[in-house]
């Protein structure tokens, strides 16, 4: 009888080792907002399954599967840190509903993300390599910044301190599911001020048109 009862607690803690093992849950805070553009706001999370490197985005009931680069370069921040996670909900490509910004990794000093949005009813990744942007600063590495521009355009600008200051502003058309350089523009600013443009302004990123962090 004794052995009859510890075989099924055995039985019993496996099944439960084994079931927290596969099952889903929340990777960061889950976000509301309206993802496809009709009038209705969704809770938007990444979902991370057991401990292991498999992730999925969850947007209401759309899902999509990723597999950021940090499971192969730094395995070690999935149980130290808080990345992947949805950093931002904004309007960047013109199109009816919020793009998605999902924070895949972080240096010291640097976050690095992707974007992805619903098209056909479908969770969609912009195309081209990962990442698609990063923002952060550092007195070694500069500040980084990125905000919306007008509609369907995005403006990352890189800066570089005195004395030997410079800002380097791009604007890329976020259309068609990928970000195309449109034009750059450079200036010196040797000045401890903060620069007079718009995308600098905090918090990071998306400063002037996130709508959900």
């Amino acid at each position: 009888m004794r052995l009859l009862i510890g075989v099924i607690v055995v039985l019993v803690f496996c099944s439960a080792s084994s079931a927290s093992q596969t099952q889903w849950h929340a990777r960061g805070k889950a976000i509301r907002g309206d993802v496809n553009g009709d009038g209705q706001a969704e809770a938007v999370v990444i979902e991370q399954r057991g401990h292991a490197c498999v992730f999925r985005l969850v947007a209401g009931s759309r899902k999509a599967r990723l597999h950021p680069e940090i499971c192969d370069e730094k395995p070690g921040e999935l149980t130290s840190g808080p990345d992947p996670h949805v950093a931002v909900l904004a309007p960047i490509d013109g199109h009816r509903g919020l793009e998605i910004v999902v924070q895949l990794g972080h240096g010291a000093y640097m976050e690095f993300a992707d974007f992805w949005t619903v098209r056909s009813g479908a969770l969609r990744r912009f195309a081209g390599r990962e990442p698609h942007l990063s923002w952060g600063s550092s007195a070694g590495t500069g500040g980084h910044v990125v905000d919306c521009g007008r509609s369907g355009v995005v403006v990352v600008s890189d800066q570089s301190y005195p004395p030997h200051g410079r800002i380097v502003r791009r604007w890329y058309s976020a259309r068609s599911l990928r970000l195309n350089l449109l034009r750059t523009r450079s200036v010196n600013w040797n000045s401890d001020g903060a620069p007079p443009y718009h995308e600098f302004r905090e918090p990071q990123p998306f400063p002037t048109c996130a709508q959900a962090r």
